[in-house]
């Protein structure tokens, strides 16, 4: 329809009222081709003065008479579609009309029914009547709305282990290891086919070789040879740990030299050549220097000599040459030493091992929750390293090396072993799982000599706040990280671990936790997390925690929520179950990772402000070292330094009074490391950073002058 009257409107504005036949006729005549028909002439007729049209006209008006036969089709359709959409539309109309006369006739017998049931009511009223019958029961009214949850009930008893569940499906393989050691070089392949004999030569003036006019002759076995020869020597190499490689000429004597052409069948024996060979410098390896053979041994390698890879001192210019008399007529030596370097031992057992092992390491990890660790090398020495391979049966002990590559969990930090512990274990270090360290810096090991690990660990040190132990654990509760002074009190929740805040911890509490975990006493460990290697990991669920005594375990108690705090681990609390320990000195208290304030023996002092102009907290020092400097811990461990009498110093330095007398050391790093920076008294520094002092200082030395 739509294109219907688009035709139309184009009829209507070309054609006016004259119809379709003035659009055609309008159309033939379009063609600028056509011209005027010129005037009647004299004595001719119409037909003599028609013009000649051309057969561009005939096409259009062939064209225009089958676009008006389809226009008029066009037409005659839209007009059936008219017509049928009148009849569709009469017969919704009488469809409507149907079915609201029907509703309307069903709502008036409904009205006229309703209205007959209507009486009239009467003008009197007439005696009561008797009392009707019981009505019967009214029909159950609707449910009441739900009423409010009551209180939460006390929580109950920690329900019983359950039973193992059945195990898991195999999990995915594990990473590529690592690239093994290259093998010893393969045995000589067979000979090859001899060649054709050359022509016979002159007879020489005499059978034995002599170094003028020819070349010294090359030789070798599995692990020697002389190559790249000219007519003053051959270069010596040897073969050891896969690889070949030149021999230092620094030592190495005449003496060397015939030894090692008896070695390669040359009965004549030889002299030592020092200089360039055929090709000069080579970048192979060098293996050898102060080789003094004594003349019996089949190779140079068998020879005294600094040991394999030990060439400092030499370079490649300075490699060794050999020029051998004669013919070979004599037997071959043999190499008698090793070819290769001994591998570091591998062990386990099930709380440590070694393993991914070379020539230099193994990698030590350790075992911990039942999972398996690396350790990191920070503070990791030779010592610890004895501790590690003594405990597995290395008598001899071992040495530390850096192994990296590790994968899963870091277990220990910071671990400083004096020596006689019998299990790493046993060792300060920092808490489980707590380090700043990547798989990079895992920690290696490589033991000396042959072990047998034993089959048990060998038991640590008896602890008295644990009952005897280092770790005591209800399922609930547990003490961890235990030293006489205390343990890290840790509980559970959602199947998770975290420590408590010591904020408001009483020692009712504390009677709390050790009474729930079989122990007598209990007494509180104030800044326990104050030393960082005593601070716990992951959440601290409690703070505010307040017992009334008779709780089945402190989880119990009143405290702000779980989770709800903002204690930090240096505010993790301990405790110490049973009767709590005297000292004498901070050394003895600073051995067992207690918090100890600091000490004030008398004599001169410095004061120390944390901010500039001798604001903020304040703290008095004198003369010591101090190679940590913490708000957290007293390191002047002298034995005058006694527990009493102490007062907290600040853990930042800014301003600092300096009497005559003494002169004050900054240290940027703890132990006395990285940049210093030293003031005289009497001086009055107010500001550090005034002085170009930038850093902050991590350890004090003060010294009389």
């Amino acid at each position: 329809l739509t294109s219907c009257a688009l035709i139309l409107v184009v009829l209507v504005v070309n054609g006016g009222n004259q119809g379709p036949s003035a659009l055609l006729e309008y159309t033939a005549f379009a063609d600028s081709s056509v011209t005027e028909a010129p005037a009647q002439l004299p004595g001719v007729t119409d037909k003599d003065m028609s013009p000649t049209l051309p057969d561009s006209f005939y096409k259009q008006e062939q064209k225009s008479e089958k676009l008006y036969d389809k226009l008029k089709k066009t037409l005659k359709k839209a007009d059936k579609e008219d017509k049928q959409m009148e009849v569709r539309t009469n017969e919704v109309k009488e469809y409507i009309t149907d079915q609201v006369s029907s509703i309307a006739l069903a709502v008036k017998k409904q009205n006229t029914k309703e209205s007959n049931l209507i009486r009239e009511v009467p003008e009197t009223v007439g005696p009561a009547g008797p009392p009707g019958l019981e009505g019967r029961n009214g029909k159950n009214g609707a449910n009441g709305i739900p009423g409010l949850n009551g209180p939460q009930g006390p929580r109950g008893p920690v329900g019983s282990s359950g039973s193992a569940g059945p195990s898991g499906e195999v999990g995915k393989e594990g990473p590529v290891g690592d690239k093994g050691i290259t093998g010893a070089a393969g045995p000589d392949g067979e000979p090859g086919i001899v060649g054709v004999s050359g022509v016979e030569g002159d007879v020489g003036p005499s059978d034995e070789w002599k170094p003028t006019g020819y070349d010294c002759p090359a030789g070798g076995t599995k692990t020697m040879r002389l190559r790249h020869c000219n007519r003053k020597g051959c270069r010596l190499e040897t073969f050891f740990a896969g690889e070949w490689g030149t021999v230092c000429d620094r030592g190495f004597s005449t003496k060397s030299a015939v030894t090692v052409c008896h070695a390669l069948g040359f009965k004549s024996g030889g002299s030592l050549f020092r200089g360039r060979f055929g090709v000069g410098k080579t970048q192979e390896r060098m293996w050898l220097k102060e080789v003094k053979c004594g003349g019996t041994e089949g190779d140079v390698g068998d020879c005294q000599h600094a040991g394999w890879g030990d060439v400092r001192g030499c370079d490649d210019g300075m490699a060794a040459g050999v020029c051998c008399d004669g013919q070979k007529s004599g037997e071959l030596g043999k190499r008698v030493g090793p070819s290769d370097f001994p591998l570091c031992p591998a062990a386990q057992t099930s709380w440590a091992r070694l393993r991914v092992c070379d020539y230099h390491r193994c990698r030590l990890e350790v075992m911990h929750d039942k999972k398996w660790g690396t350790v990191c090398d920070a503070g990791f020495t030779d010592t610890s390293a004895s501790v590690v391979c003594k405990s597995l049966g290395f008598k001899e002990g071992g040495v530390a090396r850096r192994a990296g590559g590790g994968v899963g969990m870091i277990w220990l930090s910071n671990v400083g072993c004096k020596g006689d512990e019998t299990n790493l274990e046993w060792c300060p270090h920092s808490s489980w799982g707590r380090h700043d360290c990547d798989h990079e810096m895992d920690a290696g090991v490589c033991c000396i000599g042959k072990g047998k690990p034993a089959a048990d660990k060998a038991p640590g040190p008896s602890y008295s706040c644990a009952g005897g132990e280092n770790r005591v654990d209800s399922g609930s509760t547990r003490l961890v990280g235990c030293k006489n002074a205390g343990c890290r009190l840790e509980v559970r929740h959602n199947d998770e671990w975290g420590t408590v805040c010591d904020g408001g911890f009483t020692e009712k509490n504390a009677k709390v936790v050790c009474r729930s975990l079989g122990l007598p006493g209990g007494f509180v460990v104030k800044r326990y997390g104050g030393n960082y290697n005593m601070q716990g990991i992951g959440k601290v669920w409690l703070a505010d925690v307040h017992c009334n005594g008779a709780e089945s375990w402190v989880g119990s108690c009143r405290h702000k929520g779980w989770g709800d705090n903002r204690c930090t681990h240096s505010d993790d609390v301990g405790v110490c179950c049973g009767d709590q320990p005297k000292y004498d000195n901070v050394r003895q208290m600073r051995t067992e990772g207690i918090h100890v304030p600091l000490c004030q023996p008398k004599g001169a002092s410095v004061r120390f402000s944390e901010h500039c102009n001798h604001r903020g907290r304040r703290g008095d020092l004198y003369q010591g070292s101090y190679p940590q400097l913490s708000a957290a811990r007293c390191d002047n461990d002298s034995e005058q330094c006694r527990v009493e009498g102490c007062s907290v110093r600040p853990g930042a330095v800014s301003s600092m009074s300096i009497p005559a007398g003494m002169r004050v050391t900054l240290f940027s790093q703890y132990f006395f490391g990285g940049s210093s920076r030293s003031f005289t008294g009497p001086v009055d520094v107010r500001c550090l950073v005034s002085y170009g002092w930038n850093d902050r200082a991590r350890s004090i030395r003060i010294e009389s002058v």
